[in-house]
């Protein structure tokens, strides 16, 4: 379609013009733009539109469009036009035909309606369809394909990753184009492919010969949420426009089962795409000798792509590439620091299937077009994509080892949580529906882990505090409500918020004097220290309970310096808040002065005043990790011990922290706190660590209570901390967001209630942290599978032909492969976890000789797991794997599985 101003005479009135006014430029502008349109009728055409008056409604754009001799009448607002038009700087690209896509939804303008990017179904490119060509192959799967599609079904194209699902769609689709089908191509990946690209295609296209139009909808997984609006628009295409309508689909296998199962997809006849049989025929038609077929499916994995390159390379230089040659292959050309950033960011979506949008490239479009030219990357309907998920495994290891990528450029993880923040509301909704439902391409989840309506909850949170920011910044002069606001609206991506509350909490304190021991505030205490006046209160009655035994640390309510507490308090809210400052905010010499103001304040054994109350020196170890320091830093360290000093050798610790301050920050809020702070240092899980988490975990019904949500998200952080899994979270976390969402809508706890005043901010803040975390260890399972810990430098590839390559044998003869290896893995997860729940069980305040028998037991299981584990690898011999299996049987009884055995061989004879 060519180039058009979308609103050139709507922008030529005054601002002052009246709704007529604006309706009737919008519909000249609209005339214009169905002008410059194909002359052959479009598949949905505009028949008419005027300005009309409704008496209580005002001036409406009447619009009809029909297809097929079906008239179907809209309407446009003033409120939705001028909503439009006001997105001046085109960010969105919304036309007056997209307006009317947008319009052919049912409702689709709500008072509060925005217009937003829409995808405009671009096909693939010749080049793309050129090499699909290639990989057109008449198999089982595309006979039956076409079989459906012939009978009138609707279809879906299932398999696992790089099976070849899309170029047998888009063979099957250039194939119906020629024949005079319309076709409508969307990509589900990118989260702007919605209803609304499918009027809009039509809106635009002309109808088609046959009076059959054809819809891909690539990757029906992707994009969970947006299904039932999906298919809600091709059903009605169907009965208000009369369009015979089709859908070819693709999806991951794992996705196959609830696509049968629910709606709207149950209709689908799923077609199952094997990416064996297509590698087979390749390999028949390549003419290379059978002997060396083995070698190439083991380089493949299943991959299509992946042997359509080695036998080219084959070809090219006459022996089998290794892996090592094909990742010189897929990074050949590049040279240049923004190149191999560029290339590595894209790889770490690619192993999740993720794409980067042209908007999301900024400064390094360019970079982007070179390796697009050089054949590097692909360009699909508006985003850039590094190919299959085998070839994005390639490069993302060649840069891992090679170009010391995760130093320059951040973990891979943290690539993909960075581009769900940059890409908005829709993609992270989309990659959190996904997260919920499936775990990989070929395995499914069996429970939701909740966070697509976690994120959901916290974006209308996001809005109400973000209002809430913008009538009072200081939120009434309240550190550590406007502290936590800040953060929960910064990973909201409510950036202007965080900078207007940074003008409050800079100029309220200050600690760059040069012997400035701890931060002073300008003006008088914050509000804050109102708390810590009744946490005194409730450390008085602490001790009244006690009576004459002295407290464990030594230091009584009366003996309290409550400024300094409440200080060396603030200064960790301060080292977290500077710390995680947005880039374009963040103020290293702010940081660096906090980091001093630390070293400072910091008493000789490590804990930061008072010792009595472990969640202060928490606290600032906490902030410290914020600001980018782990327990390598003498601070941090310093903290970390004594943190983990039993209460006879002088420290906080006595199987589990204590608060010290009474109903205030209780013990399971101390002791998930603190297990926090350990382990975003960087402290290992140890057997002190197990005891405590074990003991937090038998603590449930105390913080799962009612009333106590800061404990229960401080308890769901750690759980994901210290067990680096997230199996146990989604419960807690459907329960935090439902009370929180209950209590925004009507408050019930008093607002003198410890920490009353930022619950909400603080709970915000903590399960948007929970979110991330939960992203990051599930992204953490697919690149564990992928992520390659090293191997010899690239070879050139041979000019000679290669032998077929064995596999490397063990002591034992055998070797794990990856899938292997994670089952064995899970099994120790599993042992682990079974420990974990027997102390919790048994473990309390008070301890019978039967009971430490029990938790001693246990815990020499852990340590005999400990070491075990330790020497788990993909060489582990017979011994080691029979270890394991006999432990897993002790610990874990009945439930124990059956695991998989690598093929050792026969065993000798004694």
């Amino acid at each position: 379609m060519p180039d058009y101003s979308p609103w050139l005479a709507v922008n030529a009135l005054s601002p002052n013009a009246s709704a007529y006014e604006l309706l009737t430029a919008a519909h000249k502008d609209l005339t214009a733009q169905t002008a410059m349109l194909d002359k052959r009728p479009a598949a949905l055409r505009v028949v008419s539109a005027a300005t009309e008056f409704l008496d209580g409604v005002g001036h409406e754009l009447v619009v009809r469009v029909e297809a097929m001799g079906r008239p179907t009448e809209v309407r446009l607002s003033e409120d939705a036009v001028r909503a439009t038009t006001e997105d001046t700087d085109g960010t969105h690209g919304v036309t007056p035909l997209v307006l009317l896509a947008y319009a052919l939804q049912k409702d689709p303008f709500g008072p509060s309606w925005r217009p937003k990017r829409v995808g405009h179904a671009e096909r693939p490119s010749a080049a793309a369809m050129e090499y699909y060509a290639k990989l057109d192959r008449l198999t089982e799967s595309s006979t039956k394909v076409e079989l459906q599609l012939e009978e009138g079904r609707d279809v879906v194209v299932i398999g696992e990753h790089g099976c070849g699902k899309s170029a047998l769609v888009a063979n099957v689709a250039d194939k119906r184009s020629g024949a005079g089908d319309g076709v409508v191509w969307l990509n589900l990946a990118d989260p702007a492919d919605g209803p609304e690209s499918i009027m809009l295609a039509l809106l635009e296209q002309g109808r088609s010969n046959t009076g059959h139009y054809l819809v891909v909808l690539e990757n029906l997984h992707a994009n969970p949420p947006v299904l039932n609006e999906m298919f809600d628009c091709l059903n009605r295409l169907r009965s208000d426009f009369g369009l015979d309508v089709q859908v070819l689909a693709t999806s991951w296998k794992s996705a196959g089962p609830r696509l049968a199962g629910g709606e709207p997809t149950r209709e689908l006849r799923q077609v199952l795409a094997e990416g064996k049989s297509l590698i087979s025929q390749l390999l028949v038609e390549s003419g290379i000798s059978e002997a060396n077929w083995p070698t190439i499916r083991r380089l493949a994995q299943d991959d299509v792509h992946i042997a359509l390159t080695a036998i080219d390379l084959y070809g090219l230089r006459g022996g089998v590439p290794t892996e090592a040659d094909l990742e010189a292959y897929y990074t050949r050309q590049v040279s240049t620091d923004d190149q191999r950033e560029m290339l590595y960011r894209l790889a770490c979506l690619g192993v999740l299937e993720l794409q980067m949008a042209t908007r999301e490239a900024g400064q390094l479009r360019t970079t982007l077009e070179q390796l697009r030219d050089d054949g590097l990357i692909f360009q699909v309907d508006g985003a850039y994509l590094i190919g299959s998920r085998r070839r994005a495994q390639l490069v993302m290891n060649h840069a891992l080892q090679h170009w010391k990528a995760a130093d320059l450029w951040k973990r891979p993880e943290h690539n993909v949580w960075l581009h769900l923040q940059r890409g908005g509301e829709r993609l992270m909704k989309a990659t959190l529906g996904r997260l919920d439902q499936l775990v990989s391409p070929d395995m499914a989840r069996t429970d939701s882990l909740h966070l697509l309506t976690t994120w959901e909850m916290l974006i209308r949170h996001g809005r109400s505090m973000r209002r809430q920011s913008a009538e009072d910044p200081s939120w009434g002069d309240n550190l550590g409500a406007a502290v936590f606001a800040a953060s929960a609206l910064v990973q909201l991506n409510h950036v202007e918020s965080w900078q207007e509350i940074a003008d409050k909490v800079r100029a309220r304190w200050s600690y760059d004097a040069p012997d400035c021991k701890l931060p002073e505030p300008v003006g008088g205490v914050t509000a804050d220290y109102e708390d810590f006046v009744k946490i005194q209160e409730s450390m008085a009655e602490e001790d009244a309970i006690l009576g004459a035994a002295p407290h464990l640390a030594g230091i009584r309510a009366d003996e309290l310096d409550t400024d300094r507490m409440y200080r060396n308090w603030v200064l960790g809210l301060l080292l977290g808040f500077e710390g995680a400052a947005p880039a374009k905010y963040q103020d290293q010499q702010r940081i660096d002065l906090l980091i001093e103001v630390a070293r400072r304040a910091q008493e000789d054994d490590g804990n930061f005043y008072p010792a009595r109350v472990p969640w202060v020196t928490a606290r600032v170890v906490l902030g410290l990790c914020q600001a980018n320091l782990r327990v390598d830093h003498p601070v941090v360290e310093d903290a970390c011990k004594w943190l983990q000093l039993q209460v006879s050798e002088g420290g906080p610790f006595d199987n589990w922290w204590r608060s010290g301050t009474g109903t205030w920050n209780r013990d399971e809020a101390t002791t998930a706190m603190s297990l926090s702070a350990l382990r975003r240092a960087g402290v290992p899980m140890r057997p002190g660590m197990n005891t405590a988490y074990a003991w937090l975990l038998g603590r449930e019904r105390e913080w799962a209570t009612q009333g106590r949500e800061i404990d229960m998200a401080q308890a769901l952080e750690a759980t994901l901390l210290c067990t680096e899994a997230a199996s146990d979270a989604p419960h807690h976390l459907k329960t935090l967001v439902q009370r929180i969402t209950t209590e925004r809508r009507s408050p019930t706890l008093l607002r003198t209630a410890p920490e009353e005043r930022l619950r909400i901010p603080f709970v915000a803040a903590q399960l948007a942290d929970i979110v991330w975390r939960i992203v990051q260890l599930e992204s953490l399972k697919l690149f564990a599978d992928v992520i390659n810990p090293g191997r010899p430098e690239p070879s050139e590839l041979s000019e000679v032909a290669v032998a077929p390559q064995t596999v490397e044998s063990s002591a034992n003869g055998a070797t794990m492969s990856r899938r292997l290896l994670r089952a064995w893995q899970r099994g120790c997860e599993q042992i682990e976890g079974t420990i974990r729940d027997k102390i919790s069980k048994r473990d309390g305040p008070m301890r019978t000789p039967a009971v430490e028998k029990v938790i001693s037991e246990q815990l020499a299981y852990r340590a005999q797991l400990t070491e075990l584990s330790s020497r788990l690898d993909e060489h582990a011999d017979r011994e080691l794997l029979e270890q394991i299996d006999a432990l897993g049987s002790t610990v874990c009884g009945v439930a124990w599985p059956d695991l998989p055995w690598p093929d050792f061989g026969p065993e000798e004879d004694a």
